[in-house]
């Protein structure tokens, strides 16, 4: 079991004081027991500038893991691969295809990694680990592969698509999780949780055989829920254990408060620059 966890939120769309920049992407700097983990990157190259000034470098990485193939995910890839040739990477083929999403006036906006980060994760191949299933990383560490769904009021949280035309839905089936087994309990890290944080606690459950968890971190992608969703979510979470929760980025401010009146001392906006130990 991991008994020293420090994380360290490079990126997210929040920050209190402005003392770190903020952009609408995730980043997670993960040091776990010696182990240095990053968990996607961001929109851009900030996950750099604000790793400087928490004294988290991404190039030391030991491995680099990527929740799915959205652009607010994997914006520093191309510069992270230049200075650090090598890196072991894990994340799903999907991270790689085109995708759009359908915007509130009807267009179709390309969401997918851009080209020079696909160029740089192609260069890399040889260094990826392509992930379909649950997959230990390190020790203690791992990553759910593509999640079943099982619920009926869970979707991917907004239109998105294969095509820029829109005819062709895009599951996400990319979509991934981590989870880490610490002395305290088991800790799960979203990235956007497109697959939903229900069907995400349940396969970690399934691979873990954990019955509580210690702390839910990450994007939950509640930002377009509608309030039945919302409610649905509140009322499964009531059924499981946990600890504490840091909703992220994609949660959505309605969600988050949702959260926080619920489950009242247990939930903490997340934001860049801070460290979760």
């Amino acid at each position: 079991m991991i008994k020293n966890l420090s994380i360290t939120i490079l990126v997210d769309n929040h920050s209190p004081d402005n003392a770190q920049g903020t952009e609408h992407g995730l980043s997670f700097w993960i040091e776990a027991d010696g182990f240095r983990l990053l968990f996607d990157t961001g929109q851009s190259n900030l996950m750099f500038d604000n790793g400087a000034l928490s004294g988290s470098d991404p190039a030391r990485a030991d491995a680099l893991v990527l929740s799915h193939g959205h652009y607010d995910h994997t914006g520093g890839v191309a510069r992270l691969l230049e200075l650090r040739q090598g890196l072991p990477i894990y994340c799903h083929p999907g991270v790689l295809i085109p995708r759009y999403s359908r915007q509130h006036d009807g267009s179709m906006k390309p969401v997918g990694i851009s080209r020079p980060a696909a160029m740089a994760l192609m260069r890399s191949e040889q260094s990826i680990r392509w992930v379909n299933k649950p997959h230990k990383i390190s020790g203690n560490i791992g990553c759910t592969g593509v999640l079943s769904r099982t619920t009926a009021f869970e979707d991917t949280g907004g239109d998105f698509f294969l095509d820029p035309l829109g005819k062709q839905s895009d599951p996400i089936e990319d979509d991934l999780s981590l989870w880490i087994e610490t002395t305290e309990g088991v800790v799960v890290i979203t990235g956007c949780c497109h697959s939903g944080i229900v069907n995400t606690l349940s396969c970690v459950r399934l691979v873990t055989g954990c019955r509580s968890f210690h702390r839910i971190i990450g994007g939950l992608h509640l930002v377009n829920a509608s309030e039945k969703r919302i409610d649905a979510t509140i009322g499964y979470l009531w059924t499981e254990q946990w600890d504490s929760m840091v909703p992220c980025h994609c949660t959505g401010t309605v969600a988050v408060e949702a959260l926080r009146r619920e489950f009242s001392g247990r939930v903490e906006q997340g934001y860049s620059g801070m460290v979760i130990r």
